[in-house]
């Protein structure tokens, strides 16, 4: 397990109402909080997008509200995985990007996809001119500007359909000054400072992380190829479900199974998180957990399938089932942010069901409970050679990915 966190500001509208907060990477080492000591611009943008969607969930961090996330120009792309939340995301190009022919058609691309695009610090520098019919978002910074040259600048921006930003807004006469020039939002320590978000995440596992990365980046990679990587991996699975099942991918139903979960997120989404995953850097976790849990899973798809040979919840419970070991939590509490469907959470939390009743005969057998063990339809002597079954596989491919490593 480790620390993260993320930086929130947020930024009001004229009538002082929440419009939407700005998220700042911050470092989960308090004495290296400087961006520049940490990771780059690339890596700092990763860690702000997975930290965001994958790990403490846009919910928790903005609610029902818009956010503002710095892009840098190698993470400017039409088919950015932002581009599905464009209802709920403003990318904002950050100042330092220089402006070439590149980055003009990646802008206008977004742009004409309805995302909404915004310039950071801008300072009425002729070399963003090319930029402005594309963006919605202008964002001044005001100590970088006096309000005379602001006022004698806005005639050029307000000849495009844009909203003015001012950011940086410290005092109340510089908010009532902005405010009658019209600026449409305001951001600044006159209305509020950034706030530290917190939580936690299990560390990927770096040898499925770097088996993952080997197969997408093969031409031919298939969906069903990407669903058993993830399947290896608690904490990819835990990631996967929990993002498809937010509020921010909207799926009207809630997905059971990994399966589903890379049928709906695509090929395309699943290779940018991935991206994403392996540019915040690479740890491991204790063996013998990762053991357990394939352990669990491999038995429990073979139970389930004796009963519903189409059935693949079983996997996905033996998975998930020792996540209160690797993140120091009740499941409970897990499954809370997690969103599962009522059938998996009830299998999980008290053994409902046929994937429940196949997890309380896998916890049996580790215990060695073999006058307890009990599913129906099969008998005690075909559990143990099933048991036999699924340790064999997860042997097997504990040994493939450490061969990889």
């Amino acid at each position: 397990m480790k620390d993260i966190y993320l930086g929130r500001q947020a930024i009001y509208d004229r009538d002082s109402k929440l419009f939407a907060y700005e998220l700042l990477f911050r470092s989960a080492d308090p004495d290296t909080p400087d961006i520049k000591t940490v990771l780059d611009g690339d890596g700092a943008t990763s860690e702000v997008l997975l930290n965001t969607f994958m790990e403490i969930g846009l919910e928790r961090i903005a609610g029902d509200s818009r956010i503002f996330i710095n892009l840098t120009k190698n993470l400017i792309a039409c088919d950015h995985p932002l581009v599905q939340q464009k209802d709920r995301v403003v990318m904002e190009l950050l100042e330092d990007i220089p402006v070439d022919e590149t980055l003009v058609e990646r802008v206008s691309c977004l742009a004409k996809m309805g995302v909404k695009l915004a310039l950071d610090d801008y300072i009425f520098d002729p070399a963003w001119d090319p930029l402005l019919p594309w963006v919605s978002i202008v964002k001044l910074e005001i100590p970088a500007l006096n309000l005379e040259q602001i006022r004698s600048g806005l005639p050029k921006l307000r000849q495009h359909k844009l909203k003015l930003l001012a950011e940086k807004v410290e005092t109340r006469d510089v908010y009532n000054a902005l405010h009658e020039m019209g600026f449409d939002y305001f951001q600044g320590y006159y209305f509020s400072r950034p706030e530290l978000i917190g939580g936690k995440t299990l560390e990927e596992n770096q040898m499925v992380v770097l088996r993952m990365l080997a197969e997408l980046n093969r031409p031919d990679v298939s969906i069903s190829e990407i669903e058993n990587l993830i399947k290896q991996d608690a904490g990819l699975s835990y990631k996967t479900l929990r993002y498809i099942n937010s509020a921010a991918v909207g799926i009207p139903r809630k997905i059971t199974s990994i399966g589903q979960a890379v049928i709906m997120m695509g090929l395309n989404r699943i290779r940018a998180w991935t991206n994403l995953l392996v540019m915040t850097g690479l740890t491991n976790r204790p063996q013998d957990h990762y053991l357990t849990a394939l352990v669990r899973a491999h038995l429990c798809d073979l139970l389930v399938r004796t009963v519903d040979p189409q059935d693949d919840a079983g996997f996905t419970v033996g998975l998930l089932s020792i996540l209160d070991l690797l993140l120091n939590q009740s499941l409970e509490k897990i499954l809370d942010e997690l969103s599962l469907c009522d059938s998996i959470r009830d299998a999980l939390l008290t053994g409902d069901g046929v994937a429940g009743k196949a997890l309380t005969c896998v916890r049996q057998v580790e215990a060695g409970e073999w006058h307890l063990i009990d599913f129906p339809g099969v008998e005690r002597d075909q559990i143990y050679q099933l048991y036999l079954t699924a340790s064999e596989q997860a042997f097997l491919e504990q040994r493939s990915l450490q061969e990889i490593n």
